[in-house]
């Protein structure tokens, strides 16, 4: 059931609204100050908190099986797999991960657009 966080910009009062789905949801009052506006903020450190739905096995992070022990030693809460990839279950360990080890996030490859010829 979808969870949707809101707050009154006056007196900063939070309300937690759980609905069937997402055309069901009314917009919550503070009694002192009338509507409240969404909280994005608090719903996105909720999705973090909560972890992915199912682990995340890294391809692009995999090491060669002769760094297992290596791995092991210095990331003991990170698990390996059968194919010395690391498995995540949740968005904070992911990042702290990657931090750690340097590994540098690349945007996705962007489309060229091309000159339009009249």
């Amino acid at each position: 059931m979808p969870q949707f966080s809101f707050i009154c910009n006056e007196c900063r009062a939070r309300k937690t609204e759980f609905v069937k789905s997402h055309s069901q949801l009314e917009v919550p009052s503070c009694p002192d100050h009338g509507p409240m506006n969404r909280d994005f903020h608090s719903d996105s450190i909720r999705v973090r908190a909560e972890g992915y739905r199912t682990p995340i096995h890294s391809d692009a992070l995999a090491i060669a099986p002769s760094q297992r022990k290596e791995h092991e030693r210095l990331f003991p809460d990170i698990v390996l797999d059968d194919k010395c990839r690391p498995v995540f279950d949740n968005f904070e360990k992911h990042e702290a991960y990657l931090e750690k080890t340097g590994f540098q996030k690349n945007p996705g490859k962007q489309k060229r657009r091309m000159k339009k010829i009249s």
